[in-house]
């Protein structure tokens, strides 16, 4: 195993030396939720279940392709927009669009910021993935999208505050920390929620943890640093001001079952 790893090193030295930069990252991050805030298995997390009672949705526009929210993710984010009258939401970073369709249909105002066409060129994404750019949520007349990057805009323009945030922008540390303090200065009152995207690397324990350190350091105070939390069944965390019940399930053990119906049909050219 040892030879392989060293003819790694010499035949493929790039890759090898991206993956142990990635990982010197990650295990930066993690010491500091540990050693910092002393959570050593990553945030507490609040049953699906008791976030959305009686949970019955269905969401449409949902490509099931790499680099999209889960349907659970969206489910979350659709149901939370319900619980207010003319919901106003801000995403920040959207891709095919599908979240933002799916939340634009039961809310009030929507808006986004990300990235335009030419910063995607810049970061070096794709040709395929810049094509499929707000696919599905252009042309809705309740969206607003603004073409910039949420780390650097002037959100003062907007002369809005909101009901729900949306943070699925830059998931690397700096990114989700300036994009949390974002979040909660446009809170629009004590009753707003923030959902982060990628606390998680799979729906169960496997912290993400540059965006929980993320989130956590750009949270302004302890008292709202505590009400953070992961959330079952999902990819994501959220931010409540209000007390739940939470922690660390037991892996693997479900404690819910879920009814899906499927329907596909050919998108037009």
């Amino acid at each position: 195993m040892l030879l392989d790893f060293v003819k790694l090193v010499f035949t493929n030295t790039g890759e090898v030396m991206k993956g142990l930069y990635n990982l010197t990252v990650e295990m930066k991050c993690k010491n500091l939720v540990v050693n910092k805030y002393g959570l050593k298995q990553g945030l507490p997390t609040v049953d699906l279940l008791e976030l959305l009672p009686g949970l019955d949705e269905t969401i449409e526009n949902y490509s099931f392709l790499e680099g999209t929210s889960r349907v659970t993710d969206i489910v979350l984010l659709k149901q939370l927009a319900k619980k207010f009258s003319s919901c106003r939401y801000l995403e920040l970073g959207t891709w095919r669009g599908e979240s933002l369709y799916n939340v634009a249909q039961v809310s009030g105002e929507c808006y986004c910021v990300s990235f335009s066409e030419e910063d995607m060129r810049s970061a070096g994404m794709g040709e395929s993935s810049i094509k499929v750019s707000r696919l599905f949520s252009k042309g809705l007349k309740n969206v607003t999208d603004i073409k910039a990057n949420s780390q650097t805009y002037d959100f003062s323009k907007l002369e809005k505050s909101f009901d729900l945030v949306f943070v699925d922008a830059d998931h690397k540390y700096e990114g989700v920390k300036i994009d949390t303090q974002t979040a909660f200065k446009l809170l629009k009152n004590e009753n707003s929620i923030i959902v982060w995207h990628d606390f998680g690397r799979g729906l169960e324990g496997l912290n993400n943890w540059q965006v929980l350190a993320g989130a956590l350091d750009g949270a302004p105070s302890e008292e709202r640093r505590k009400k953070i939390y992961r959330v079952s069944n999902t990819l994501c965390g959220v931010y409540l001001n209000r007390k739940v019940d939470a922690e660390y399930p037991e892996a693997f053990v479900p404690n819910k079952t879920f009814s899906l119906s499927l329907k596909a049909e050919k998108m037009k050219a």
